[in-house]
């Protein structure tokens, strides 16, 4: 089964058509938007959580650090210190959505 990739470019064209707005005036709405939520993740705080109710939740949780990780490509030991990660949690609407029966044709 040949597997589907879309990107912004497919988003704006999509959501364009839906909302019968020009690509450019949604280019510049979904960059916003995506500059928005990315320096919200960015912030400071320990932990930080964007809720978008029926898609997801996006949250920033601190990882430990790791003393003896592995690069897979050397099989060296290298340190990973302790750093921040983004979660996302898909909702409970998709979720629904995709725990049914697949049937591929």
């Amino acid at each position: 089964m040949k597997s589907l990739s879309y990107n912004r470019t497919d988003i704006i064209r999509r959501t364009s058509e839906k909302l019968n707005i020009s690509q450019d005036e949604l280019k510049i709405i979904l960059d916003s938007f995506l500059e928005t939520m990315g320096d919200m993740l960015e912030e400071s705080n320990d932990r930080t959580r964007i809720e978008l109710r029926n898609f997801g939740v996006f949250e920033v949780k601190p990882a430990k650090a790791k003393p003896r990780a592995r690069n897979p490509k050397t099989n060296k030991e290298v340190f990973v210190p302790p750093h921040r990660k983004v979660h996302f949690k898909v909702g409970k609407n998709i979720r629904k959505i995709l725990s049914q029966e697949w049937k591929t044709s």
